[in-house]
């Protein structure tokens, strides 16, 4: 009788998986993109749009040598936290990966997310604090990008990238936009097709300060000289109040990059103001700036609440992109200093001190290692650090002067939590990790904001007085 038990053993550890295969099982985790993670005799097969506890027929649509990938064929017993999408496209288009997912299963993911990356690459077991999820998680970019074309049977398209690909789904009414910016967006594309400049047209840009009903527009095009461009503009405006700004900008690198470092005002001014915080905040074309204003005031007061700030503290303050967060706490500390590398940026964080009153800000055009490795090298000394760079992390470089630094505390805000966690393990031996907060910035999205708060380890300090 054993014999034959071994010999099945065998055959089922050497089963052949082929692409379109069908197979069974229930949805046990997520990849870190919001996929489901299936078993299937041990075998690891990710499918898109499957909800932690599916159970589900899957066809496997691609095979590498140690895992694959499906999709849903017959849903058999549906998981908890399933919902129905709210968009028809969600399941094709490329820019929400979540929708299949309830309130609860998003945040139930972002928050395992953010906690297994802390153990596994931080190998830290402070415990992740309960997400802070956004009541009203659709209509909530403030920045929308969208790629154009005119496609092999002649037609223009204006949508987002199908997903894992490079084909443009068609947009009629994006659920993570507001009503006015999906509406301008049909209309913009009536007019691009009415000029016949659909093939100058690669990118549509579109800033929708809610707060403060500003609207900037920013056509991307090949070239400078697009014929009618600018009675596009003037048209655009008339139809829509609310449009202060239309900016053309010039990209003829092919890249993925999507702004060129040329711009050319059409029509209105070249900036829009938004209220973050109680503050009003210039922003142009190329600045970095939150895209979610209203989750963004709970993240900036969650930071500030954590960082413990005291009026004589003296705060440095890196990627400090237009100043929003610097001078949301200006008002609390002795002083800020802001480092950016976007001259544009700086210029707009000057002008926004200026604009909300504030004297004891101070911003720099720098890159953040070399800004650092100066401030060093001139003794200056900070008792709280803010770093909130963008997706890739600090670099090696930025990470060691910060521990050179030595300041009291720093509060790490990350729109990626696998850069984070690679930056805390660099940190967690000078610095002691005593928070971890996730927010949920990006609703219907895999992505999750993390701040966290880091105090430095005395032991440290005694040991540098001590040599």
């Amino acid at each position: 009788m054993s014999r034959p038990m071994r010999t099945s053993t065998a055959i089922r550890k050497m089963t052949v998986r082929t692409k379109n295969q069908i197979v069974q099982g229930i949805c046990t985790d997520y990849a870190y993109n919001g996929s489901g993670l299936l078993k299937h005799e041990g075998f690891c097969i990710f499918v898109k749009d499957m909800a932690l506890g599916d159970e589900a027929e899957v066809v496997i649509t691609r095979l590498q040598k140690d895992y694959g990938y499906g999709k849903i064929v017959n849903l058999i017993k549906p998981s908890e936290y399933r919902a129905e999408p709210l968009c028809p496209i969600s399941r094709i288009c490329g820019g929400c990966q979540l929708q299949h997912l309830s309130p609860a299963g998003q945040a139930a993911f972002k928050q395992h997310h953010v906690e297994q990356l802390m153990r596994n690459i931080a190998n830290l077991e402070t415990p992740a604090e309960p997400i802070i999820t956004m009541k009203e998680p659709y209509g909530y970019r403030n920045k929308i990008m969208m790629p154009a074309e005119v496609d092999k049977n002649g037609q223009f398209k204006v949508g987002f990238y199908r997903y894992n690909s490079h084909e443009i789904i068609p947009m009629e009414d994006c659920c993570l936009q507001s009503p006015l910016a999906n509406d301008i967006v049909r209309r913009l594309r009536e007019l691009i097709v009415s000029y016949g400049i659909e093939k100058q047209i690669r990118h549509i840009m579109i800033r929708d300060m809610q707060k403060t009903g500003e609207v900037m527009v920013v056509l991307v095009c090949w070239q400078r000289e697009v014929k009618g461009l600018r009675q596009l503009a003037e048209e655009l405006r008339e139809a829509f109040p609310a449009v202060v700004s239309v900016i053309q900008n010039v990209n003829a690198a092919d890249t993925n990059v999507v702004l060129g470092k040329e711009e050319i005002l059409l029509s209105g001014r070249d900036h829009v103001f938004d209220q973050l915080c109680g503050l009003r905040f210039k922003i142009s074309a190329h600045s970095f700036y939150q895209v979610n204003t209203y989750q963004t005031e709970v993240l900036y007061n969650t930071a500030m609440e954590m960082a413990g700030l005291k009026s004589s503290d003296d705060v440095l303050d890196l990627y400090c992109g237009v100043g929003t967060i610097g001078l949301s706490l200006a008002g609390r500390v002795r002083s800020v200093t802001g480092i950016e590398i976007v001259q544009q940026a700086i210029a707009d964080a000057r002008i926004n001190a200026q604009l909300n009153g504030i004297s004891n800000a101070e911003f720099i055009a720098s890159d953040a290692q070399k800004e650092c490795e100066r401030l060093l090298a001139e003794g200056r000394k900070f008792d709280c650090v803010i770093v909130d760079p963008p997706r890739k992390g600090c670099s090696g470089g930025t990470i060691e002067l910060l521990r050179q630094l030595g300041s009291e505390r720093i509060v790490y805000i990350s729109c990626d939590p696998s850069t984070l966690a690679r930056d805390l393990k660099l940190l967690k031996n000078d610095y002691e990790v005593r928070r971890i907060q996730p927010v949920d910035m990006f609703p219907q999205t895999y992505h999750v904001e993390t701040v966290c708060l880091l105090h430095r380890r005395k032991v440290n300090l005694i040991s540098a007085e001590a040599s």
